[in-house]
């Protein structure tokens, strides 16, 4: 039977890689976008549905007939310097879990995968050190403060979710040695292509070992 997914965040950077690795694997994909002319990818297993995550009615449209929900999802910033200013919604990835988190359960799923980073909550402190500096002392505060909320939401869900922590994401094209880390073992290396965590995020659906956990991933 094929997997149908709705997918958050289809136009980001790494999000783009989630939808065409998630085709290319034979899964059904509704991704639900700002506009529809965003999406280039064509498929007849994929439907783009324009709307918001943070819009309940827009996310029941487009998760019908799903069976699990992926979210790469990040705060939009004006660049990647660290100081610009924020684009997104206060709590916008927070806001858009909680409204996926009840449409799941209007309609009985459990499976959600969600895009996540090193640093988050209890894996503060395997976040090198500029890392937490960052987080401490720029706008990412900010971002880290929603990537905290969402998985608060995520453990409180019930769901059988997955928060994918990622380490460092790079455009790297050639996919290295991945490492999955728990509790910073093994200790995770620097940097992950959003390549290889895209592929981690669908390849990690059906993988039960990963239900209700935290994975931290990254690439040597």
């Amino acid at each position: 039977m094929t997997m149908r997914i709705l997918l958050l965040g289809a136009t980001g950077r790494t999000g783009r890689h989630v939808l065409e690795y998630a085709l290319s694997q034979g899964i059904e994909v509704a991704a639900l976008v700002r506009r529809a002319a965003a999406i280039t990818v064509h498929s007849d297993k994929l439907t783009v549905v324009e709307g918001s995550p943070m819009n309940a009615d827009d996310v029941r449209k487009a998760i019908a007939g799903c069976d699990a929900v992926v979210s790469a999802l990040n705060n939009n910033r004006t660049s990647d310097n660290p100081w610009a200013r924020r684009l997104s919604p206060s709590l916008f990835m927070t806001q858009s879990i909680r409204t996926c988190l009840a449409a799941m359960k209007e309609m009985d799923m459990r499976r959600i995968v969600v895009l996540s980073s090193v640093g988050v909550n209890d894996s503060f402190d395997d976040a090198v050190f500029v890392m937490r500096w960052l987080i401490r002392n720029t706008n990412l505060q900010y971002t880290f403060q929603d990537h905290d909320a969402q998985e608060s939401e995520l453990r409180r869900s019930g769901m059988d979710w997955t928060a994918v922590r990622a380490a460092l994401l790079n455009n790297g094209k050639r996919l290295k040695t991945l490492v999955e880390s728990y509790y910073n073992e093994p200790k995770p290396a620097l940097t992950i292509s959003r390549l290889h965590t895209a592929r981690f995020l669908i390849d990690c659906l059906n993988d039960p070992a990963t239900f209700r956990k935290a994975p931290t991933i990254s690439e040597r």
